[in-house]
């Protein structure tokens, strides 16, 4: 019970995950003109084409440079959780060139959407790419990172034409109605590690997936250790995987598990001393257990989510209270100064 607990507050909360506008540098792709042409150039990120069905959606683009029309490549559908889908490419083309891949990334699936808008997305995206280019039909891969791993699995899980599905810091309960590959990526730093750890139990408890630990935070993995990827879904198998399984154990996961919970509750219980109390704590033991980090990265994440809500609600004391929790846990984040400034507009009146 306090797994699926802790499931369903990410799962709702993570409607921008912490720190993600501090740490992705590649500028979204909105504004960007987009590509209208037939052909695209081969070995070099496009970063905004319309679909033909619907222009008012679009997708970055990388054909690997040994792209042609007659040579029915495998594909991988990219979804990030700000719409930035040229920054996965990015991330990745080199990969793509080594392993003769196709890289797609939706600009249009975000976070402010609801998963069946995000979902009708991507089954828009997934069409375009099959009747588009030339690919391997048989081999078409949805990969998210947080609230973009949640579209992928769960529009991977209901769309026939997806063959395998890769998710990065997050996770979402699904259906499958069909055969897919699984493959996750857990960062020893990311509050969400707990959650994509125990995800991936459960799903190797059933078949053989595969979940891969690496010494990351909240980010899509960089291109070394995502080249897993690539290998697993050339070959259905991952390279030396007895060495990336998760380090933690089940008892560890509990206590972590169960040490969010009381965090989550402290915000109704607790008062400001002890929260710097907490913070202060959790600051002075991060060094010895990545634990703590999460732990931290957790309480800014769940911030995010209440100062939202008490400002919508302009519950402006409650909302100074939390925005204090803020600062203390996560100091400089951008999105606390966003509400703190807020905040200061609605108590002098000038909020409009």
């Amino acid at each position: 019970m306090a797994l699926l607990l802790l499931l369903i507050l990410v799962s709702c909360n993570q409607s921008k995950p912490v720190n993600e506008t501090v740490e992705q540098s590649v500028p979204l792709t909105a504004s960007l003109p987009v590509a209208q042409t037939a052909s695209f150039e081969t070995g070099a990120v496009i970063p905004s084409v319309a679909l033909k069905s619907n222009s008012s959606e679009t997708f970055a683009l990388y054909l690997p440079k040994d792209y042609s029309d007659s040579a029915k490549l495998p594909v991988i559908i990219f979804f990030d959780p700000h719409g930035d889908g040229a920054l996965p490419l990015n991330l990745y083309k080199e990969l793509a060139d080594e392993f003769h891949f196709i890289l797609v990334g939706s600009n249009s699936s975000k976070n402010v959407m609801n998963m069946q808008q995000a979902k009708q997305v991507a089954d828009n995206l997934v069409a375009e790419v099959k009747t588009r280019f030339s690919i391997n039909k048989k081999s078409i891969t949805l990969c998210g990172f947080s609230g973009g791993a949640k579209v992928a699995l769960i529009s991977a899980a209901e769309n026939s034409s997806v063959s395998s599905v890769i998710y990065c810091g997050a996770v979402a309960q699904f259906t499958p109605t069909h055969p897919l590959l699984f493959l996750g990526f857990a960062g020893t730093r990311d509050m969400n590690y707990t959650d994509v750890v125990s995800f991936g139990w459960d799903l190797m408890s059933n078949s053989a997936k595969y979940m891969i630990e690496w010494n990351g935070k909240h980010e899509f993995p960089d291109a070394k250790t995502f080249k897993d990827a690539f290998v697993f879904l050339t070959t259905g198998s991952v390279p030396d995987y007895e060495k990336k399984k998760a380090t933690i154990n089940v008892k560890e996961l509990v206590e972590e598990q169960n040490y969010k919970i009381r965090l989550q509750q402290a915000f109704q219980t607790q008062d400001l001393n002890w929260w710097k109390q907490e913070i202060a704590s959790l600051n002075s033991k991060k060094k010895t257990s990545p634990m703590y980090e999460r732990l931290l990265g957790f309480v800014s994440l769940a911030c995010y989510s209440y100062s939202n809500q008490t400002l919508q609600q302009n519950n402006l004391q409650a909302a100074e209270k939390i925005l204090s929790i803020y600062q203390l846990a996560d100091p400089g984040n951008k999105d606390c100064e966003t509400f703190m400034v807020e905040l200061q507009k609605r108590k002098t009146g000038t909020h409009q």
